[in-house]
């Protein structure tokens, strides 16, 4: 049994290499094309271009939405290789590998070799993973230095909170989580220790003492602080007031931009992120209950319940909100799946397998006219053979479940959506990408004109076109203004009321958002 471990445990390096190729899978070949991608990516271009490290700005307004973690590191991307795309998500893609190995390492280290591989292989098959860190967010770089936090905690821990480098570790990587994005980086992490520690009976007096170290809160304050003092001192109070209250309460206390749902839309998330995985979910968190003196399973658990129940109670609802969770439930799988193996329990994996045989065959069809049901998209057939490639993965799972091989059919499994991430990334999604109407309206031809905006328009014009739009509104002479005008369709009977003569020079659907964007030329009073 031993050699058959070891033997699994080589292909741990392989994974890492294929999770690390998925993580830069054409990073640069696909548009910024999402809404709070484009303004992350052109507001780390506007500090960068206008010196300005503090306040984050952008087409030369405050921006509140975030701290700024996460524009330093885009601006020292583009310093290393140019403004461009994958600029823009480099170090996101790194942090998505980092965080992927940190994991691996830590069920390796925990839980033992082959389950320490079949976390990595459970983390590696999730497309929804690798979208996530293909996009120039801060959530990237929260989720990193939050499981890093934690896990290095649960390390901390063992040594009775006795090791000033996991101490230091600890306290550094939740600086930076706030730094991230805010409150959250500290109030997930503590409610999920201070769960944890209350049911491993870890607190007493002397260790609590050791965990609120004055040099551990020190480095945490002099990290995540310094910047807020100084954003704060700059706008006279005005970020924070709009970044605690609108952009962290009010998201928590009710839905904002229509990204509302039930609690359950929370869970539906999780269960799609997690696939092809996630059918093996419900037996996991069964095998982890049942055994829960078993301390890493049951620290995963702890975490990953803490962030899925949090945002089950927010009012407002996107699937980024929960990926932090997916490290730690890889964990669980990983451990639950590793004792399967071990114990060679193959009807234990029957259910889920049929289950997975079943959406493979589904998940062409589905993608396919789930993008045709949009009328604005021009879905090529070819698209929908493309996605059936994985289909040559069932008769490789079904001989090895004859066979009994656990092992091999498990990585069967990943191996289906592995090949579809793949194909999305490198083939599919190009093909979609090429209608976005940034670059179907040529916004490079525009470079040398005066540009205006009204109301609002889509920020990725604003990362093509590295210049300001001008707001129309506060022109003292909208009529006469001269030049290119981007804006939504619904705004032209505003604009008609204005007594602002245009042409229609472009109309095209914003990609995957309702919107629709209209270029216009500006036609000003003889």
């Amino acid at each position: 049994m031993i050699e058959k471990l070891q033997k699994i445990d080589y292909k741990g390096p392989v994974l890492l290499l294929l999770s690390l190729a998925l993580h830069f899978s054409n990073l640069g070949g696909l548009s910024i094309y999402a809404l709070d991608e484009a303004k992350n990516a052109t507001a780390a271009i506007e500090m960068w271009y206008n010196k300005e490290w503090i306040i984050p700005t952008f087409n030369g307004e405050y921006r509140f939405d975030k701290p700024p973690l996460h524009y330093y590191f885009f601006i020292l991307a583009y310093k290393l290789f140019g403004v461009s795309e994958f600029s823009a998500r480099f170090f996101p893609a790194l942090f998505g590998f980092l965080t992927t190995f940190m994991t691996y390492r830590f069920a390796r280290k925990n839980l033992g070799y082959l389950a320490g591989t079949i976390t990595l292989l459970v983390l590696a098959a999730s497309l929804h993973w690798y979208i996530q860190f293909h996009m120039a967010v801060p959530d990237p770089f929260l989720i990193f230095f939050m499981t890093a936090g934690l896990m290095a905690f649960y390390e901390w821990s063992k040594s009775g909170f006795r090791s000033t480098k996991l101490l230091l570790a600890t306290y550094a990587c939740l600086g930076f989580a706030v730094l991230a994005k805010g409150p959250i980086g500290i109030v997930l992490p503590c409610l999920a220790l201070l769960v944890y520690a209350l049911a491993m009976q870890l607190l007493n007096a002397k260790r609590l003492m050791r965990i609120f170290h004055p040099i551990g809160l020190s480095l945490f304050f002099l990290i995540a602080l310094p910047w807020y003092i100084l954003v704060a001192l700059k706008t006279n109070g005005l970020w924070l007031e709009e970044f605690f209250f609108k952009h962290n309460l009010a998201r928590f206390s009710a839905p904002m931009e229509g990204h509302g749902g039930g609690f359950w839309l929370t869970l539906l998330f999780v269960f799609a992120g997690m696939l092809p995985f996630a059918f093996f979910l419900p037996q996991s968190i069964g095998h982890t209950f049942k055994f829960r003196t078993n301390r890493p399973t049951t620290f995963a658990l702890v975490c990953s319940c803490t962030i899925i129940i949090f945002f089950m109670l927010s009012g407002t609802k996107l699937p980024n909100y929960t990926v932090p969770s997916y490290p730690f439930l890889a964990i669980l799988i990983g451990n639950y799946l590793s004792q399967v193996i071990s114990k060679g329990k193959l009807k234990s994996l029957t259910v889920p397998v049929i289950f997975y045989g079943l959406l493979i065959l589904a998940l062409p069809f589905g993608i396919y006219f789930g993008l045709s049901a949009d009328p604005s998209l021009k879905v090529p057939k070819s698209l929908l053979w493309m996605f059936m490639l994985c289909f040559l993965v069932l008769p490789f799972i079904a001989l090895a479940y004859w066979k009994k091989q656990l092992a091999k059919l498990l990585f069967g499994v990943a191996a289906g959506f592995m090949m579809i991430s793949f194909l999305f990334f490198w083939l599919a999604f190009p093909k979609i990408d090429r209608q976005n109407p940034v670059i179907t309206a040529k916004a490079e031809l525009l470079e040398k004109e005066a540009l205006y905006y009204f109301r609002i328009f889509n920020p990725a014009f604003s990362f093509y076109l590295r210049q300001p739009l001008k707001n129309l509104e506060k022109v003292p002479s909208p009529h006469n203004a001269k030049g290119y005008l981007i804006t939504r369709k619904k705004y032209l009977k505003e604009l008609k009321h204005l007594n602002v003569n245009f042409e229609m020079v472009f109309e095209g659907k914003d990609l995957f958002e309702s919107p629709t964007t209209v270029v216009l030329k500006l036609l000003p009073d003889q």
